[in-house]
């Protein structure tokens, strides 16, 4: 039954892109709450087709999201599913078209993330058709805010990971059928520098207070903090002044932090200190404050057992596997910090993700839905028909 499902799985494919295409044409930025209920809703109404419990959570000032459950989940300790329905696309972005070109499908989010989407939806739809769904204990959330931070999931996600003993992410794999095993950290900063305004053209001889220049003088300490590829750091926005014939007063910089090390957020913050707390330009001073943040993903044993299970499904699938450390983050970071073994990236396959190039390779939706499937049936190693 499971080898005829598997089969069905591939011989789906038009219907995988249909969906695919309808998410992708729903615009939904991280801040367009209107596209993100509809998004909620969508997904809600797919997630219920498959038998699920499925109810959305309404926010005030996010999206709406979603939690759907199997019969047995919450239980006993079971398997959770992660999505995120958010993409960093804006909603007058000009990036809002879906195309099938070659091999590849091109559009908003179809890698980042509503490709992983897709295939978990069709992965659920394979172990219901095969009579399986029932027997598994299987939570699935979808978060509308994991492009800005997961300010409002996060504690939907922690308390998730502790009625479940395993968790799959569902961001895009790599082009080379890679899937995430470990991720680095990240630290989201804002650096501001106060000076004194004035007329430019009213410089005295002892100097100016300019809150930009003393701000160029950050920039060089916090770059020279990179220690590549461990610890990497990017003032990535730049913000100050009024004009060219004003002292600027005032400077703002978003600064971005990625490190492998726990133990180097404490270090790093208190280097961010100890630059904050000395001016060159005189006149001056600055202070930062953290705006977003969440703990590496560090490769672990758990997570090789993990990675050890998928292999064995893609194998089965005659399908090539690999693993990687990004350093770029997920709710898997969260997920890995409460203590569940997690895998990442099994999405489809593509690349371009947060940029109007994102595409992911056609065929890997269904291959990506079918190693999923398998792998979530040999979770549970109790149940039958766990090969194909």
């Amino acid at each position: 039954m499971l080898q005829k499902t598997i089969m069905d799985i591939y011989a789906g494919h038009k219907e995988m892109l249909a969906l695919l295409r309808e998410l992708v044409l729903i615009q939904s930025g991280s801040y367009n709450k209107k596209g993100l209920d509809r998004m909620a809703r969508t997904m809600a109404g797919v997630l219920e087709e498959t038998g699920l419990e499925t109810r959305v959570i309404s926010f005030e000032h996010c999206g709406d999201m979603v939690l759907a459950r199997t019969s047995r989940a919450g239980h006993e300790p079971g398997l959770l599913l992660v999505g995120h329905m958010d993409t960093v696309f804006p909603a007058d972005t000009s990036f809002d078209f879906y195309r099938e070109d070659g091999d590849r499908v091109l559009g908003p989010g179809v890698l980042d993330m509503k490709g992983g989407l897709v295939v978990g939806v069709f992965a659920l739809k394979a172990l219901a058709r095969a009579g399986i769904l029932d027997d598994l204990p299987v939570t699935v959330f979808c978060n509308s805010e994991e492009e800005i931070g997961s300010l409002y999931s996060r504690k939907i996600i922690e308390s998730l990971c502790r009625e479940n003993r395993l968790a799959f992410v569902l961001e895009g794999g790599g082009l080379n059928s890679e899937v995430v095993v470990g991720r680095k950290g990240k630290i989201g900063l804002e650096l501001d520098v106060q000076g004194r305004g004035g007329h430019a053209g009213n410089l005295s001889a002892e100097g100016k207070s300019s809150a930009i220049l003393e701000a160029a003088h950050k920039i060089i300490q916090l770059e020279a903090l990179n220690h590549p590829p461990d610890i990497l750091v990017n003032v990535g926005l730049v913000r100050g002044g009024m004009g060219a014939n004003c002292i600027p007063e005032t400077a703002l910089l978003e600064v971005d932090i990625r490190y492998k090390d726990p133990a180097d957020e404490t270090r790093i913050t208190d280097r961010v200190r100890d630059i904050c707390g000395y001016m060159t330009v005189p006149g001056t001073n600055a202070g930062f404050r953290q705006v977003s943040g969440r703990p590496p993903m560090p490769a672990s044993l758990e997570t090789e057992r993990l990675y050890s299970l998928v292999e064995e499904a893609a194998q089965e699938l005659e399908l090539p596997l690999a693993r990687e450390t990004r350093g770029g983050v997920s709710d898997a970071n969260f997920i890995a910090a409460a203590g569940l073994p997690v895998l990442d990236g099994l999405g489809p396959l593509g690349d371009c993700d947060h940029s109007e190039q994102e595409y992911i390779l056609k065929e890997s939706l269904p291959q990506r839905c079918a190693l999923l499937a398998l792998s979530m049936l040999k979770a549970f190693p109790g149940l039958k028909s766990q090969s194909v």
